[in-house]
């Protein structure tokens, strides 16, 4: 059997490759008082695993044509979210850190805080699990908190998602 001489720099390239999955996010949030809950299904791509990857889709909301999601970890800590399309808007989400993020609507520009309550991920190349949670303010007073699990495995050819 021959022996295969696995080098940091073919590491990196295999942690690149994008895998096909089955994304289900579970978004609760609660405003004002009320609390919602709301869950997508969709396929989207994996790349990376452990505590550096990024899971992308393509947003299913009639209210966000065309937009796609990226959802960057970084050492299992740091979220980077960026939604880019007709609503563009990218968020950091860092336990214990107050980040501002900007939001681009059709109507115009404005800037929130976000704070991360927690964050845990378990992510392998296979899929896994991502959950955290952050609030919201705008001009200093609380807007929403919003909690989202996000699970992900790997799609196989078969898969139909609705």
């Amino acid at each position: 059997m021959p022996k295969v001489r696995l080098t940091f720099e073919r590491l990196i390239t295999i942690n690149q490759i994008k895998r096909s999955v089955i994304i289900n996010i579970v978004d609760r949030h609660e405003l004002d008082g009320e609390d919602s809950q709301s869950q997508l299904i969709t396929l989207g791509t994996l790349s990376g695993c452990g505590n550096d990857y990024c899971l992308e889709y393509e947003e299913q909301d009639e209210g966000l044509p065309g937009c796609i999601t990226r959802i960057k970890v970084e050492d299992g800590k740091k979220i980077i979210m960026t939604r880019q399309g007709e609503i563009s808007t990218e968020m950091v989400i860092e336990k214990g850190k107050r980040h501002n993020c900007h939001y681009t609507t059709p109507y115009g520009q404005l800037i929130m805080g976000v704070f991360a309550r927690y964050i845990v991920s378990d992510m392998t190349c296979q899929g896994g699990e991502l959950t955290f949670a952050y609030t919201l303010d705008y001009n200093t007073g609380l807007a929403s908190y919003n909690e989202l699990k996000v699970s992900v495995k790997e799609a196989n050819d078969n898969v139909i998602v609705s």
